[in-house]
């Protein structure tokens, strides 16, 4: 056992990288990040359904000035919960919400209010708590919820920006390529750009989601650093809950629990991700336990070497 540490400590000293991502690791469990993912997964789940119905409500209004808005917002529906809208077997019929999305625009508006605003309430004190935010910087509580609702409205507003500018994107591509006759061999770089564009969006959208938390003293290199692991990480589980849906569907428990099973399990993890993206970017941004910590292993591997020489 001696040896193993003795070995990973060399390895931790010679291999910066593996340091950080060892010490994000220990930080992410310091912390109890697992369990503030799991509170934010309890108020993210109840979010979700008026989330819907009062999204669908706005851009019903939208509609009559702007035609592409329902379509942007199920993009931007697919781009956080993958699988959640459609016409299959499972999934929630666009009509169905659009049905119903009149009728509960004011209920969906309250259980926003409480759901939603309860969601951005679990995911700042879990970004503080990562953070590790003094209490004297944390906000009281009238002045948090402002902010969290402050926070939603600007969180939705990114993702259906950055959504909105990506199809933009993406369609002037495709009449670009099939103007010049390119459209057959190089479709693969339309695949490309949307990957690229959407990681970009990610990286914003986690980089607001960061600051729900008071950043001072953290660099914006670090956070963009963390933000940037996050996009990868949320874009990975992404491509996972596609083939998770097309494995499940048929199953007795996803005949049972439908789509509510898949969306838990997709809220939890990306709330983990978000979380260790935090965690990563906490890290990046304290030289100073950084230091501390190489001076630990240091101390370790001579210990053990000590150790072994006296054995």
């Amino acid at each position: 056992m001696e040896k193993i540490k003795a070995k990973l400590a060399e390895m931790r000293e010679r291999f910066p990288a593996l340091d950080r991502v060892l010490r994000t690791q220990e930080h992410y469990g310091e912390v109890g990040a697992a369990q503030q993912a799991g509170a934010i997964t309890y108020f993210g789940f109840l979010s979700t359904f008026p989330i819907l119905a009062l999204a669908f409500f706005a851009v019903g209004q939208i509609a009559k000035v702007y035609a592409g808005a329902e379509s942007d917002l199920v993009d931007a529906i697919d781009q956080v919960l993958p699988g959640l809208v459609g016409n299959s077997p499972g999934q929630l019929k666009i009509a169905d919400i659009e049905s119903a999305a009149g009728a509960v625009g004011i209920v969906g508006a309250v259980g926003l209010l409480y759901a939603g605003l309860g969601f951005i309430d679990g995911l700042r004190k879990a970004l503080e708590a990562v953070f590790v935010v003094p209490d004297k910087l944390q906000p009281g509580f009238l002045g948090a919820k402002i902010r969290d609702l402050i926070a939603l409205i600007g969180l939705g507003a990114i993702l259906l920006v950055a959504v909105a500018a990506t199809g933009l994107v993406r369609t002037f591509s495709v009449n670009v390529l099939e103007l010049i006759g390119l459209d057959e061999g190089f479709g693969w770089l339309i695949v490309l750009l949307t990957v690229v564009l959407g990681l970009a969006a990610n990286t914003v959208l986690f980089f607001a989601m960061f600051h729900l938390a008071p950043q001072k003293g953290n660099s914006k290199r670090s956070l963009w650093a963390g933000a940037l692991l996050g996009a990868i990480g949320f874009e990975i589980l992404k491509q996972a809950s596609a083939l998770l849906l097309n494995a499940t569907q048929g199953q007795p428990a996803f005949q049972a629990f439908g789509i509510a099973l898949i969306l838990v399990v997709w809220i939890h993890y990306t709330s983990m991700v978000i979380l260790y993206a935090a965690s990563y970017a906490h890290v990046r941004a304290n030289p100073a336990e950084e230091s501390e910590a190489a001076d630990d292993v240091d101390a370790d591997g001579a210990d053990a070497a000590e150790d072994e020489a006296r054995g």
